[in-house]
């Protein structure tokens, strides 16, 4: 008996590891428990248990095996569709969907039903669709060990928490501290203020960056560092979305900024050399930001809010749009601030040392 049974547990070797991993025991014990019931009844009765294992076992092994072949060949196929050549049309349009729902289908929708085109149900669900299939590609791209036309996705994403979770979180002592200057016109105050939504984002691209500074775990960023970059201005569209929160008009001035950060991104796949593809962006976030507080100027006097609207409220959108340039601008140089820290090649000849 003892025989049969180590004779059994070799014999399960020939199954594939994973699937000898996660069911070789069971099916140990399940052979044991049937050969010991099988010999209650007679040596013959057991003779025809191990025959009947023994005859099935080759037809399940070649089974386990070419499913294990099948699986690792659909895996393989289906993150092959995003391992997209660098600088491809591919990787451009995929980057690209965060932009295309904040600055360009959201503003659509909102036009179109507006003209009452459209009803808001229909808009609403094909924003769903569009934003499930965000999340799709997010989780693909993290899945891949997110490649470089996910990062927008990420910084998306960072945007979303930095505003809805992240902002009570810094904006609270903020508040206690400077509650009593609150409604004074100070620049400074007002600078504070508005960056409040974006603290947990620039938060987490120090973080990013420091961490691929000192940890091999983040080499693609300290590669190139212009990734970090990439993550940020994957968050601009949402900003973009926030700050015409409660503007009727705004669409024009929203598809414009969305050609120019589409453009933006294109050039930054397309470019060589770290410098150029930080210029590229940085040169694309400033004409968005600019667009965006001409477009304000021009729509202001035709909102229907509920308090006096006069050339002063103008100046202070046009101000708070540019304070927000200047956040986001200020995140941009985050990265290479910090590879140029002269501490940074100490890390890196530290990290080398270390890989």
């Amino acid at each position: 008996m003892k025989f049969i049974h180590e004779v059994y547990g070799l014999l399960l070797y020939l199954f594939p590891r994973t699937y000898r991993e996660e069911y070789g025991e069971e099916l140990q014990a399940v052979f044991h428990l049937s050969l010991e019931d099988a010999m209650k009844e007679g040596s013959l009765e057991a003779a025809k248990i191990v025959l009947r294992e023994l005859r099935g076992l080759p037809k399940a092994i070649l089974y386990e095996h070419l499913r294990e072949r099948r699986n690792a060949k659909m895996k393989r196929r289906f993150d092959s569709y995003f391992e997209f050549t660098s600088g491809s049309w591919k990787e451009f349009l995929t980057a690209l969907l965060p932009f295309f729902l904040a600055c360009g289908v959201t503003p659509l929708l909102n036009y179109l039903r507006r003209m009452g085109t459209t009803s808001g149900t229909a808009g609403t669900v094909l924003v769903l669709v569009l934003f499930g299939l965000f999340l799709i590609l997010l989780f693909v791209g993290v899945k891949m060990g997110m490649p470089r036309w996910s990062l927008p996705y990420l910084g998306f994403l960072f945007a979303i928490l930095s505003v809805y979770l992240l902002s009570a979180i810094f904006g609270t002592p903020i508040y206690l501290l400077f509650q009593n200057l609150r409604d004074q016109s100070l620049l400074f105050i007002d600078i504070l203020w508005d960056g409040i939504f974006w603290y947990g984002l620039l938060t987490g691209i120090i973080v990013l960056a420091i961490a691929a500074r000192v940890s091999p775990t983040f080499q693609r960023f300290r590669s190139d560092w212009t990734q970090l970059c990439f993550v940020l201005y994957g968050a601009v569209p949402f900003a973009l979305w926030m700050t015409f929160d409660d503007y009727v008009g705004e669409e024009p001035y929203m598809f414009l900024a969305f050609l120019v950060l589409a453009a933006g991104a294109w050039f930054y796949v397309r470019s060589n050399g770290e410098w150029k593809r930080f210029w590229s962006l940085f040169i694309s976030l400033t004409l968005t930001m600019f667009i965006v507080a001409i477009g304000k100027a021009i729509i202001i006097p035709t909102q229907d809010w509920p308090f006096t609207i006069d050339q002063g409220l103008v100046v202070a959108e046009v101000k708070h749009t540019t304070i927000l340039w200047g956040w986001f601008a200020f995140g941009m140089l985050i990265p290479p601030g910090i590879k140029f820290l002269p501490w940074s090649s100490v890390s890196t000849q530290v990290s080398s040392s270390e890989g």
